[in-house]
């Protein structure tokens, strides 16, 4: 049964939770002038004690994105709800992509009797009405238990119905069913969380909420990269990344279902330390030319590769030598520093930066020559050298370096000279 409305009420301050359905695709939205048409579908009647459950439907009906909706319900006091007294509102709030709906529910127990309302009004951040709806509920006392009696039985008397009475204004008149008509609802049910390697079975319920058959159609379900089909229902097309069926017509209040199994998979180059990534599962469902539901689900796949230790250059194979080809030297003379670096590793070094430092005095600007990075083969060696001179005797120590932008940890080595007088 739906009924719109459009009054306004006051903003609400609990919060409840929410049972969101999944987005579905409208090929087509009737006007209205609210921007989220709300339909309210759920009993007319109920006996008090009972409890009942209302799903809500929500259409975007204002050709645009609609970002962070907050739903509201205001009740009467036959109405109990869980959470707290009347209004509540739902922590999570919606999404609704232009030309999308989706559905919440709203649960219930009936603690008076009569003619008990309650109102879903939709608003945006700043607290701006956009669309709502009413839905009644007629709440009787619970039957009583028929009295005992000694009577004797007596045969059946037919009595003719009564006469057709006009119900005074004040009586409330449920309003007519509508017309026939199918109403498709897909789920797409599943893991959201996945560890690379292990499989996951996600499963697509289309249902039909409608007084008619649903037209024969198909339903597809697509994946992104991270994950890798197994195996699915019987009677599939594996076209790329989807698996696509056939589906019968499904009678009104019937549900047909299809699954299949992914299993996730991460890069080689991802580790466990890392954040997972998302990989998103589609599920469409077509009746006729056009889509008529869609749901998604969205994976975090975790890797379980541990991240490999970093070599040190020195694990790696890496050799770094110093020496002078004159000691000792007179002063005024120039002696030369030969650095050799040697790769004794089975794989190239890479690039590598080596720098001598020369000692105090040394006519070099700076004390300290940096060569051009340099890649070593295996097995392989390269040498640099550098000449000084000093203006003073005695003994200088020079030293040298080695790092690596891909390897931990430094190579360093010293030499010392000695420089006599002249």
């Amino acid at each position: 049964m739906h009924r719109h409305c459009t009054r306004r009420s006051s903003p609400c301050g609990r919060a409840v939770g929410a049972v969101i359905a999944a987005a579905l695709l409208v090929p087509a939205v009737a006007v209205a002038e609210d921007a989220v048409v709300v339909n309210i579908t759920g009993p007319l009647k109920g006996v008090l004690g009972q409890k009942v459950a209302y799903d809500v439907e929500l259409i975007n009906n204002a050709g645009r994105n609609l970002e962070k909706l907050r739903v509201v319900d205001v009740f009467d006091e036959g109405f109990h709800h869980v959470a707290s007294k009347s209004p509540i509102e739902f922590q999570q709030t919606i999404d609704l992509p232009a030309g999308t709906k989706k559905w919440v529910k709203l649960e219930f127990e009936l603690d008076g009797v009569g003619r008990q309302c309650h109102r879903v009004e939709i608003l945006d951040q700043a607290g701006k009405f956009l669309g709502g709806a009413t839905e009644c509920c007629g709440v009787e006392p619970p039957p009583q238990p028929a009295a005992a009696t000694t009577a004797p039985a007596v045969p059946p008397v037919l009595v003719p119905p009564p006469a057709t009475v006009t119900a005074p204004a004040s009586t409330v008149i449920a309003p007519a069913l509508p017309a026939a008509a199918a109403q498709p609802r897909l789920e797409l049910a599943g893991p959201t969380e996945a560890v690379a390697g292990t499989p996951g079975t996600y499963k697509a319920t289309i249902r039909n909420l409608g007084t008619a058959p649903t037209p024969a159609g198909t339903v597809k379900i697509s994946w992104d990269n991270g994950l890798a089909p197994l195996q699915a229902s019987e009677g599939f097309s594996l076209v790329g990344s989807s698996f696509s069926w056939n589906l019968p017509a499904i009678p009104a209040g019937g549900f047909a279902e299809r699954d299949l199994v992914l299993q996730a998979e991460a890069p080689a180059t991802m580790y466990s330390d890392a954040p997972p990534i998302n990989a998103r599962i589609n599920a469409e469902l077509s009746l006729g030319a056009g889509i008529a539901a869609a749901d998604q689900r969205t994976v975090a796949i975790r890797s379980t590769t541990p991240r490999p230790r970093p070599r040190s250059i020195a694990d790696s194979g890496i050799r770094l030598a110093l020496a002078d080809l004159d000691d000792p030297v007179r002063v005024g003379d120039a002696t030369t520093l030969v650095c050799t670096i040697v790769n004794a590793g089975p794989t190239p070094s890479g690039l590598l930066d080596v720098v001598i430092d020369l000692p105090r005095g040394a006519r070099i600007e700076n004390g300290r020559v940096l060569f051009d990075p340099l890649e070593v083969p295996p097995g392989g060696q390269k040498m640099v050298e550098v000449s000084y001179i000093v203006s003073e005797p005695g003994r200088y120590t020079a030293s040298a370096g080695a790092t690596s932008g891909t390897l931990t940890g430094s190579l360093a080595r010293e030499c010392e000279t000695e420089f006599l007088p002249r």
